[in-house]
């Protein structure tokens, strides 16, 4: 994959992620609260605080990508996709922190879903998300491309995204249908 290529992706797949995340919280506000309530990370106080500004980031390093994309703002794509990196790179050290030191499941709380577990694989979605980013931030895309190329881009981006996000759901199913799980 060349860097326009996977900056390109990078400039659908974070954007697209970040914006369904932001439906999710938007249309279950508490969901995220309680999970990190569960998680036990956050003294009881500052939870509900953690979760907004976590929300916060997401929405302004999301819209900011997104307008960055959408109006050929590089600098401010690039800005914003440096941000989502260093966020998604934070919730990826977050979940694996999570996942290992607590005993029994506890919610991811991700875009507002209270039926996914916090697992290793939330953390490998979110670390492969801020390595897309981070991609995106340091080549950004190309100035111009040919129009089936762009298309090419974009329908990458959006399967690169549902792939992401679809990753810990589909591996917490897994694990309840096998036979070991």
């Amino acid at each position: 994959m060349t860097a326009g290529l996977a900056a390109g992706i990078a400039a659908v797949t974070v954007p697209v992620v970040l914006a369904v995340s932001l439906w999710g919280h938007a249309r279950r506000p508490g969901v995220l609260v309680a999970a990190v309530r569960a998680h036990g990370t956050v003294p009881g106080p500052l939870v509900r605080p953690v979760a907004a500004l976590a929300v916060a980031a997401e929405a302004v390093t999301g819209a900011g990508a997104a307008a960055g994309l959408l109006l050929g703002l590089d600098d401010l794509l690039r800005a914003c996709l440096a941000l989502a990196a260093v966020l998604l790179g934070a919730y990826a050290l977050y979940g694996t922190h999570v996942a290992r030191t607590r005993p029994h499941a506890v919610p991811c709380g991700c875009a507002g879903d209270a039926s996914t577990p916090m697992t290793g694989w939330v953390a490998v979605r979110a670390g492969a998300l801020a390595v897309l980013a981070l991609a995106g931030a340091v080549w950004g895309p190309p100035a111009s491309r040919p129009p089936a190329e762009s298309l090419i881009v974009v329908a990458m981006g959006l399967v690169w995204a549902v792939l992401l996000w679809s990753l810990p759901p589909a591996m917490a199913q897994e694990r309840e249908r096998s036979p070991a799980g």
